[in-house]
């Protein structure tokens, strides 16, 4: 089992560097689309172009979802979802085809995906990671096929929809077959591998023995997995509200009689611009909900959970309380710098042009 382990890790080796290097070549050609071309219609802009069809190129349409969606449901599963759109005609043709039948249709992957990993058999949890890496793609089908339904462009969230809220439950609905089916795996599997075929050739005590330290390692799975849960709990609220929040200021004709539409284009312009803003939807990339999940689905398929949750156990906690703080306060300044209120955001501006002019 060790020797399997091992030859898959080092097979998986290959492709995770593959994969980096791809989303950091995007995150570069992201940073360069948003500081040369328009986000928001401006007088003295430069329209993006180009070669490949829009419907597939994530750098096309700037949203604040797309800045913070983590890497691969931006760069592959959307792209992808939008090519075998384009393929099938989904949106088109196949009107019978809801998104919030998609959604409910990805819960039942989710139930057959957590089953998979609450199996004793490495093969069977990689096959239930697999599944629910198919799962994430079906929640990226039925966002695209609602925004193309309603010629909506880009990653954007329709907050207070019933699309969006069937979308949030089935998420939910998801990770926490996942996380309960998790649970089972570890309540049931001891830190010491194998074994259990030979309790009934051992004395009554360590019979006994082997039923406290079972009874030891459900508890303990229990707590890691509580906290787990009031973690992914924490960044899917923050997340969601930092998307809806900024979406709300920066892609939004919402001004006040004071600034004129131009003037306020170029300011929102001048926020997804700048270095601050930047680091901080960056981080939200690494650490959403999604990307969390990823971690986790990753950690399972190289059968390293336990050393994963207990890694992540409590330094989890600190970035995202970290994180939230230094977003909120960026938001309040970002906020008050469009209304024409002076806040740091000017200073950081001033700042960068006698950097540039220097």
């Amino acid at each position: 089992m060790f020797g399997t382990t091992t030859f898959v890790s080092r097979s998986l080796l290959p492709i995770l560097i593959l994969l980096t290097l791809y989303f950091l070549g995007m995150d570069i050609l992201l940073y360069s689309r948003i500081q040369n071309y328009d986000i928001r219609p401006t007088s003295n802009g430069t329209r993006y172009v180009s070669i490949i069809p829009c419907d597939f190129n994530p750098l096309c349409t700037v949203t604040v979802k797309g800045l913070m969606l983590d890497h691969p449901n931006y760069f592959l599963l959307s792209p992808l979802v939008a090519i075998m759109d384009n393929l099938l005609h989904i949106s088109d043709s196949w009107t019978w085809i809801t998104p919030n039948a998609i959604s409910c249709f990805h819960v039942l992957i989710a139930v057959m995906a957590g089953k998979c990993i609450s199996s004793d058999s490495l093969s069977h949890r990689r096959l239930g990671v697999i599944l629910f890496q198919a799962r994430t793609w079906l929640d990226d089908l039925d966002g695209h096929v609602a925004r193309k339904r309603a010629n909506i462009d880009g990653e954007r969230s329709d907050v207070g929809s019933s699309g969006y809220i069937v979308d949030g439950v089935c998420d939910a609905l998801s990770c926490v077959v996942l996380i309960i089916c998790l649970y089972q795996y570890l309540a049931h599997n001891s830190n010491r591998r194998g074994g259990y075929d030979k309790l009934s050739q051992l004395p009554v005590s360590s019979v006994l023995e082997s039923g406290n330290i079972t009874s030891k390692t459900s508890n303990t799975a229990l707590r890691n997995i509580l906290l787990m849960s009031v973690h992914l709990f924490l960044t899917s609220a923050a997340w969601n509200r930092y998307i809806s929040l900024y979406q709300d200021l920066l892609e939004t004709e919402y001004r006040t009689p004071s600034i004129s539409r131009e003037h306020l284009y170029a300011r929102q312009t001048t926020i997804f611009r700048g270095l601050s803003f930047w680091i901080i939807v960056l981080c939200w990339k690494f650490i959403n909900f999604h990307a969390v999940i990823d971690y986790l689905l990753l950690a399972i398929f190289l059968d390293r959970i336990r050393e994963y949750m207990r890694l992540i156990r409590w330094p989890s906690y600190v970035v995202i309380l970290l994180l939230v703080y230094i977003t909120e306060f960026h938001f309040l300044q970002a906020y008050a710098y469009v209304q024409g209120v002076p806040s740091f955001i000017d200073e950081e501006i001033t700042s960068s042009d006698v950097f540039s002019q220097g």
